[in-house]
């Protein structure tokens, strides 16, 4: 070989050596944006990684990966700063002199913090490599399953020479099931329609996640409801508070009826009871209906302390072994008269009594005739209907006075008419 042949040649290979070596991308700008809240949300995920692209193809006009990196850069920047989170970044396809490995996990798995994250971001500086994204979402996988919880996978790339992607999304999703949802940004030239339709099916193996395009990122706004979308929740609904405890209700007699509204304290334990805790009286005859021996008298009727109607004792002076009525009487029979007209019910009893002289089968018969015979009077001299009248005899039974007396005696021959008033 001359001289000049070794100069071309060797000017050749330094040429050769020049145009390969690869040119490190431009300084990330610090860290400027002052960090946001949360807003009164609360965080959807435990768990995210984001993914980007260091490919060959991201160098295309010199912008691609800036435009990445610039939105890698902004998603930090947009995430509350007053939630915690467990971060990572990863990178593929990036060129020999960033990494000798198809993927690389440069920040975490770690609690995220806004400006580490911003660092490890700027310190990828060659890109140039193959497209694995499929290597990088089987890691990625590991990584957030390693962490627990519920999980985001954020892939910013354009998208190309990596047809296996979307079944390493479904492989990651099988793995993970509803802890992991995945996100895909497309940058490059939104015409060059094959990577983006590539993107999208990775979203869609994940199933909850979405894709999405740097172009429609552009804005503020945009880019805000992205990251609300992927990193925020509203909260759950609180409970209702529960109930004040019930004021204790003293109900002292247990008839139901509490002790600040019952008018009859002290009520007799089983006994019914209205609504202000006092004896239930069914035929409202003044006697409560558990003490009542006559339920059932008719409105008005007079009652004695069982609830039984109150009697008219006819002072009818009836000789000895006597059932005669004689019209002397009569005073007596027009209160009898009087009191049946104003009985409300159907039948009143006429009821006839006898001292205890004689036998008492023979008084007991006795008794049942003055009782006949004070309804014969009533009927003939009153005008008394017959149906309004029953009889009964109660022989010497019932005594009101004292037989060994001749007063006593008399008082004891006597009929009674029980039509519940007392006529004077």
């Amino acid at each position: 070989m001359t001289g000049w042949m070794k100069f071309f040649t060797g000017c050749a290979l330094i040429a050769l050596v020049g145009a390969c070596a690869p040119v490190p991308q431009p300084p990330l700008q610090p860290l400027t944006a002052p960090a946001v809240n949360s807003g009164g949300k609360v965080a959807k995920i435990d768990n995210f990684q984001i993914i980007l692209d260091s490919s060959l193809s991201m160098e295309e006009g010199g912008k691609y990966f800036i435009t990445a990196r610039d939105i890698a850069s902004r998603i930090n920047q947009g995430i509350p700063a007053d939630l915690s989170y467990n971060s990572g970044l990863r990178t593929f396809g990036h060129n020999s002199y960033q990494s000798q490995h198809p993927t690389d996990l440069v920040y975490g798995m770690t609690r995220h913090e806004r400006q580490a994250f911003h660092d490890s971001l700027g310190q990828i500086k060659y890109i140039g490599g193959t497209s694995p994204l499929g290597a990088a979402l089987g890691s990625a996988a590991q990584d957030v399953k390693a962490a627990g919880g519920q999980s985001a996978l954020i892939i910013i790339s354009d998208g190309l020479d990596m047809d296996n992607a979307p079944a390493a999304a479904k492989q990651a999703k099988d793995q993970l099931g509803d802890d992991l949802c995945i996100y895909t940004i497309a940058v490059g030239n939104e015409r060059n329609s094959m990577g983006h339709k590539v993107l999208e099916k990775v979203a869609q193996a994940g199933q909850c996640g979405f894709a999405t395009s740097a172009a429609k990122l552009a804005d503020a706004h945009a880019m805000s409801q992205f990251v609300s979308a992927v990193f925020l929740t509203e909260p759950a609904a609180q409970p209702a508070p529960a109930p004040a405890p019930a004021p204790v209700v003293r109900d002292s007699d247990g008839d139901g009826v509490p002790d600040h509204l019952d008018q009859c304290p002290n009520t007799p334990r089983g006994v019914a009871v209205d609504a202000k805790g006092c004896p239930l009286d069914s035929d409202g005859d003044g006697v409560a209906d558990y003490l009542d021996k006559c339920p059932g008298t008719p409105p008005g009727v007079r009652v004695d302390t069982e609830g039984c109607p109150t009697v008219l004792s006819l002072r009818i002076n009836f000789g000895f072994d006597s059932a005669n009525v004689s019209t002397e009487f009569d005073s007596e029979l027009a209160k009898a008269a009087a009191c049946i007209s104003n009985y409300p019910g159907h039948e009143v009893a006429i009821i006839g009594h006898t001292d205890s002289a004689g036998p008492e089968a023979y008084n007991q018969t006795l008794s049942e005739r003055r009782a006949t015979a004070v309804k014969n009077a009533l009927v003939e001299r009153f005008n008394v209907p017959a149906t309004k009248m029953t009889t009964q005899g109660m022989g010497e039974s019932k005594p009101v006075a004292d037989n060994n007396t001749e007063e006593g005696r008399a008082f004891n021959r006597r009929v009674d008419v029980a039509c519940g008033y007392d006529v004077e």
